[in-house]
């Protein structure tokens, strides 16, 4: 099947031609004497040498400009407490990892008998 083409259709072809179609394909693509070497830099950035350097640059990249892709959602509010909302929200502009998000129980749930 050197040098033949697959039909127009494909049901024109037994199972078995496209099977020895599809392996005439592969010995020509993967072809050892053809195979080209990778270049210097892909070698360099697949070892382990290449990837510690390529997580440090990242962590100092980190360090210097932050996380880049952190999603702030921000919505204006009264600002009023209302009490029938399902949660609360405290939020610490001067230290926001003392925000807080505090969740009440649904009334008209009943509570799980223990």
């Amino acid at each position: 099947m050197d040098e033949v083409e697959p039909p127009q259709d494909p049901n024109e072809w037994t199972d078995e031609q496209w099977l020895e179609w599809l392996k005439s394909t592969d010995i020509e693509t993967y072809d050892q004497s053809e195979r080209v070497d990778p270049s210097v830099v892909e070698r360099i950035a697949r070892s382990v040498p290449g990837q510690a350097i390529g997580q440090a640059m990242l962590g100092m990249a980190q360090a210097i400009y932050g996380h880049l892709d952190e999603v702030a959602v921000v919505e204006e509010g009264s600002g009023e407490n209302l009490d029938d909302e399902p949660f609360r929200v405290q939020l610490d502009p001067e230290h926001p990892e003392r925000s807080s998000v505090v969740f009440r129980p649904d009334p008209e749930k009943p509570k799980p008998e223990q």
